[in-house]
């Protein structure tokens, strides 16, 4: 009993498939780094509600914690609508994707987070 080599072998997807693997990746890649642009924000913008006591009057502390956490909110807004944005453009292809109603929960849940950081900060202020 022979195998045939040539059926053992693995078919190779196409050029396509493998370009738009690659879009889908960078895609993911981009939600990544908007998402981590805003964690970085809303810690610096604790951090300077935090730690920037005392330095700098208390109306500037609480100005400059106020637009680094509503940066915040924007970048994790602004990364469920630039992956949405190319999901619309590649929604007849056949390519797994994380699903966008994943997407828009952990996009939403983030932003909600940043605005009630911005609501007890300005609570603390007034």
């Amino acid at each position: 009993m022979t195998t045939d080599i040539s059926t053992a072998k693995t078919e190779r997807p196409d050029r396509n498939t493998l370009a738009l693997d690659r879009t889908i990746l960078a895609n993911e890649r981009t939600y990544a780094a908007w998402i981590r642009t805003g964690f970085a924000s809303l810690a610096t913008g604790l951090g300077v509600e935090r730690f920037m006591l005392n330095t700098i009057p208390l109306w500037s502390i609480h100005f400059i914690a106020t637009l680094f956490l509503l940066f915040s909110a924007a970048s994790f807004i602004l990364a469920g609508w630039r992956y949405h944005h190319l999901r619309v453009k590649l929604e007849n292809v056949d390519v797994d994707m994380v699903p966008m109603p994943v997407i828009r929960i952990i996009s939403l849940t983030l932003a909600t987070s940043a605005f009630i950081a911005i609501i007890v900060l300005l609570k603390i202020a007034g």
